[in-house]
């Protein structure tokens, strides 16, 4: 059977690498950008880089801070302290479109993300860090704007599952985090359908990737986790539940879950990479993965769970082979 890789350090960066993310549709291609103004891509396979592209000319902007891909896999999505948006195309590695003015300026962490479901929407945090920037990609301009959602800096956003008890009857629904806590669950539009308090700063939120589930008798409590000075789990209509205290007083950057929900991943200063195993109602500790020599500021997944990827300020992106694929045609398993 298939055992956990030795962590490799790839260093094609020449800044502080702020963000890294996996491809939805090719479960080996994943990108990186960095305080470079490039944007890289690697296999995780072979672990090695295919292609770098310059977001910015050295008199516009060096520095990327955040990438995604849309859902089709097709385009990467790239926010700059600029306050440029860039779109590049996976196939050619040329940029497709640049929106001005619709992202964050600052050089905190700020948070990005594509519609699961429709490859066209990207939403991105407004120039000010506390609204949003709705985005549609077949268009030359910003679809629409939400101002002032948050009354402190937006630090991460994501979308969430329809399952979820407020989003039910909506098309699509946003997951928010405020660098003071606040945490609130919104339409496109900005129209707040649920809000709560971590009670800490907040740098990363992550809601359980399965369909809501409000019992444990047949899987897991569906939890929402919130990261920065310490990781909360907040259980709709019970509250927080939950803390899980290994990172001291380090700050918390990024919570991943595995695609099954079944493990959790964390990131923090210090360069570590921590695990935990869910349980229906708790998270156990499962001690430390690997770890940079500079703070890790972003991480993830591969789709089938095979990869994890993270980036660092020193420059480096880090990727670790986890073990055999959770499904698919080349699975490893021993009857015993």
């Amino acid at each position: 059977m298939q055992q956990e890789g030795k962590p490799r350090f790839l260093k094609f960066h020449q800044g502080s690498v702020r963000g890294v993310a996996f491809s939805p549709r090719d479960r080996y291609l994943f990108c990186s950008g960095a305080y470079d103004g490039k944007v890289n891509l690697y296999s995780a396979l072979r672990m090695e880089l295919l292609m770098c592209y310059q977001i910015t000319t050295m008199t516009l902007a060096r520095n990327v801070n955040a990438v995604r891909f849309t859902s089709d896999g097709s385009r990467i999505l790239a926010a700059t302290t600029a306050r440029r948006l860039a779109v590049v195309d996976v196939e050619r590695g040329e940029q497709l479109l640049a929106y001005d003015n619709c992202a964050f300026s600052g050089r905190d962490r700020t948070g990005l993300a594509a519609d699961p479901v429709c490859p066209n929407m990207a939403v991105s945090v407004a120039v000010n860090g506390k609204g949003l920037t709705l985005l549609d990609l077949r268009m030359p301009l910003p679809l629409d704007f939400v101002y002032d959602l948050h009354g402190s800096v937006i630090r991460d956003l994501a979308f969430m599952h329809p399952s979820w008890p407020w989003v039910r009857g909506q098309q699509s629904a946003l997951l928010t985090a405020g660098g003071d806590g606040s945490c609130k669950v919104s339409t496109l539009d900005g129209r707040v359908l649920h809000g709560f308090q971590a009670g800490h700063s907040v740098n990363t939120v992550c809601p359980t990737p399965e369909p809501y589930n409000i019992g444990a008798e047949d899987g897991f409590y569906s939890v929402i986790m919130s990261g920065g000075d310490m990781v909360s789990a907040y259980v709709p209509d019970a509250g927080i539940q939950e803390h899980l205290k290994e990172h001291r007083d380090m700050q918390v950057w990024k919570l991943r879950y595995t695609s099954n929900g079944s493990q959790l991943y964390s990131v923090c200063d210090g360069g570590v990479v921590r695990r935990y195993r869910r349980y229906p109602d708790h998270h156990e500790y499962l001690g430390e993965v690997y770890r940079h020599k500079g703070d890790i500021q972003d991480l993830d997944i591969s789709p089938y769970d095979d990869y994890i990827i993270t980036a660092s300020k020193d420059r480096s992106v880090g990727i670790l082979r986890l073990g055999a694929p959770n499904h698919g045609w080349t699975e490893y398993s021993e009857l015993t």
